[in-house]
């Protein structure tokens, strides 16, 4: 028997996870939770498990050892929180929380109940990413000079108003909570923490009173530089250039190829092993739930993003004024 886990919120990425505990080892999916009906029915269908309305009755489950949650952002913090008093593990969605404070009080929890924290920033588990990674280690980056990176979606155009994610108080610094943010955990992971930031945010298109126009300058504790845009209203993109002296490495089309544009400027695709990441980070979480291994996102560095993400939102309310991350 397997580790049981249970889905809670079955709206797209929900199901996204729930297809991802199917392909992952040693994860058998029992449960679904949401309190929309219809959504229940058709993952029962689809996923061949239960669904109830009431995370409480997931949390008493004898058959659920953890939870992968996909609810919206404001309620991680308390539900990661219950699941740890209960004795569940967790994997949250990123944004972990809304707060380093309430990140550090969640991730505390955890700890004492001893149960495994994972947070889903899969963009780190690409094989682009793990070869830059392996690159600038060996040194062959050179002197990184700046890195920039940009990650839009076209999904505030259809967003209606009582649609929890366009509430603004679920999208701090627009579409940073939900596309930036991926951006800025690899960052951290490749080049360590984000000492200061400055960020414009406006509404321009979308049909609800979110922005979607984010536009932000990242300054590391290494002096290294970094711009960032996030957009909710044009076509879906994503991508990391950094610009060094041996040239620009680029993670283009969502972080599955990677391309060196040389100094002389040719440009040479480097081969890739395509690695399906919402998988790998779920077979990790089940792997440190075993002893085998660690998530692939701890709770510190899960916190160090949403410590950066706070600094954007100030900055943004501040009209684009510096604003120290919080450590």
């Amino acid at each position: 028997m397997g580790i049981g886990v249970a889905v809670v919120g079955l709206g797209w990425w929900g199901r996204e996870l729930a297809r991802a505990a199917g392909h992952a080892p040693d994860l058998d999916l029992v449960a679904g939770v949401s309190p929309d009906a219809g959504e229940r029915t058709s993952f029962a269908q689809d996923f061949g498990c239960a669904a109830g309305p009431v995370f409480a009755d997931a949390l008493a489950d004898p058959g659920v050892d953890a939870v992968l949650i996909a609810t919206p952002h404001s309620l991680h913090a308390e539900q990661v929180m219950a699941a740890a008093q209960a004795g569940k593990h967790v994997f949250v969605e990123k944004p972990f929380t809304l707060t380093a404070a309430s990140g550090r009080a969640a991730a505390g929890a955890c700890r004492d109940a001893g149960v495994v924290l994972a947070v889903g920033h899969n963009r780190r588990l690409s094989s682009a990413a793990a070869r830059l990674r392996s690159l600038k280690e060996q040194g062959a980056l050179g002197t990184v000079l700046h890195l920039e990176g940009h990650f839009s979606s076209p999904s505030a155009l259809s967003y209606r108003p009582d649609m929890w994610r366009a509430q603004r108080a679920e999208a701090p610094g627009g579409g940073m909570a939900s596309m930036g943010l991926h951006i800025v955990d690899t960052v951290q992971w490749l080049f360590g923490p984000v000492r200061r930031v400055s960020c414009l945010a406006r509404h321009a298109a979308a049909p609800v009173d979110i922005d979607d126009v984010t536009t932000a300058l990242l300054e590391f504790d290494s002096g290294l530089t970094a711009t960032l845009t996030s957009l909710f209203a044009t076509a879906l993109d994503a991508w990391l250039r950094i610009c060094t002296t041996t040239g620009i490495y680029a993670a283009r089309d969502d972080f599955t190829r990677l391309t060196h544009t040389a100094m002389d400027g040719t440009v040479e695709d480097l081969p890739l092993e395509p690695v399906d990441t919402v998988v790998e980070e779920l077979s990790r979480f089940a792997a440190a739930i075993g002893g085998k291994g660690r998530a692939a996102v701890t709770p510190e560095d899960a916190i160090a993003n949403v410590a950066v993400m706070e600094a954007l939102a100030a900055s943004a309310a501040a009209d684009g004024a510096w604003r120290a991350v919080e450590r």
